[in-house]
């Protein structure tokens, strides 16, 4: 005979649903203040999207290094402290010019290359997630934990047209499902519009998917950094930099010293002034500077077309030795006290420089408008 009942044991425990969606109050947002949270103060936030554009030559590249470089070394950038992390660089050309640039930092913070600073030895198409995965592994096996990771550029890390905006969609989506989940900021390089310095290249939803934004600009011999968009900070005021040169400790083929530049800190940035009028001897200054080049000019050197606007592939644009132009100038300076020629030229030639119509590296000088 069968019981009255099945004994089917207790009842399963209730399980709670899974929250895909959840919810906060308002309330709880505002309880306690937030805290901005900075890998370098008052310019790049932790775990932030940012792009830094520039036109070429206008330093864009040497911020971003310089940056990686304090960060991973967790010394202070000009005066703006820094949350000391591993950096990632994914470097999408100027292979060669990255260790002269490298050394060249290490001149300037008397320190080595940070161990935590980590570069790529290819671009990476982050337009393909699957690559961007690979990606994401790679630095994951590296440094578990990273701080920044810097895409340098942007056209030479994706495949897609940088005018589309599907494009550009599927780009940022990348960084956010893959490499933002590491726990870092992303800064990526990009270059300015075409005939405008004041915006980056391509798509408007570039700018649109960024939480900070910064341009870098060539002001004659100087080297603006501003910042364009601020999403949860104020914007800090225009820097002004300069590039100084530098001489390594290698040599090319011939023996000769390879040098780099590096960005010096020159304060806030001066409002663009007109030309300054120029006297009789400034005139022949210039003169004189302008039939130098022309007599005894010689073709750029890598590192100043690296680094100098205006040498642009098929220019025939030269550069002259600074002896050469006094030679020329010297004999129109009244009197005969070397002591009293030398000042002169040097009171001419700065006020020449500042007012943004010569430039040099080195000891060679151009005019800029040429």
């Amino acid at each position: 005979m069968l019981p009255d009942y099945i004994d089917i044991g207790p009842e399963p425990a209730s399980q709670e649903p899974i929250n895909r969606f959840p919810l906060i109050r308002a309330s709880e947002l505002t309880a306690k203040p937030v805290v901005i949270q900075w890998l370098v103060a008052d310019i790049l936030e932790a775990g932030s999207l940012n792009l830094l554009f520039g036109e070429p030559a206008a330093g864009k590249s040497l911020f971003a290094l310089d940056w990686a470089f304090c960060v991973a070394a967790g010394r202070s950038w000009e005066g703006k402290k820094t949350t000391k992390s591993d950096v990632v660089v994914i470097a999408g050309e100027g292979f060669a010019g990255l260790s002269r640039r490298l050394m060249a930092l290490e001149k300037k913070y008397g320190l080595k290359a940070p161990d935590g600073l980590f570069i790529s030895q290819r671009p990476a198409d982050l337009i393909d997630e699957k690559a961007a995965q690979w990606v994401a592994d790679s630095i994951v096996s590296l440094c578990p934990n990273p701080g920044l990771i810097i895409i340098d550029t942007l056209h030479r890390n994706m495949t897609g047209d940088e005018n589309s905006s599907a494009d550009i969609g599927q780009f940022v989506a990348n960084i956010d499902n893959h490499l933002k989940p590491l726990g870092a900021a992303v800064l990526v390089v990009h270059h300015s519009g075409h005939g405008q310095k004041d915006r980056s290249r391509g798509s408007s939803s570039i700018r649109a998917a960024m939480d900070g934004e910064f341009g870098s600009t060539k002001e004659g011999c100087n080297v603006v950094l501003a910042c364009h968009k601020s999403k949860d900070f104020e914007a800090f005021r225009p820097m002004q930099f300069t590039l100084t040169p530098v001489a390594l400790d290698w040599c090319d083929e011939d023996g000769a010293a390879l040098t780099s530049v590096y960005l010096e800190h020159a304060g806030e940035a001066r409002p663009v002034e007109a030309k300054p009028k120029l006297s009789s001897r400034d005139e022949i200054a210039l003169h004189c500077l302008y039939q130098a080049v022309e007599q005894n000019g010689v073709p750029p050197s890598q590192s100043i077309i690296k680094t100098f606007s205006g040498f642009d592939a098929g220019s025939t644009k030269k550069v002259v030795n600074i002896d050469y132009w006094k030679d020329l100038f010297y004999p129109r300076i009244d009197g005969e006290n070397p002591d009293t020629r030398q000042k002169a030229f040097k009171r001419t030639r700065d006020k020449l420089f500042n007012g943004q119509m010569i430039c040099n590296f080195d000891n060679y000088w151009w005019p800029i408008n040429d």
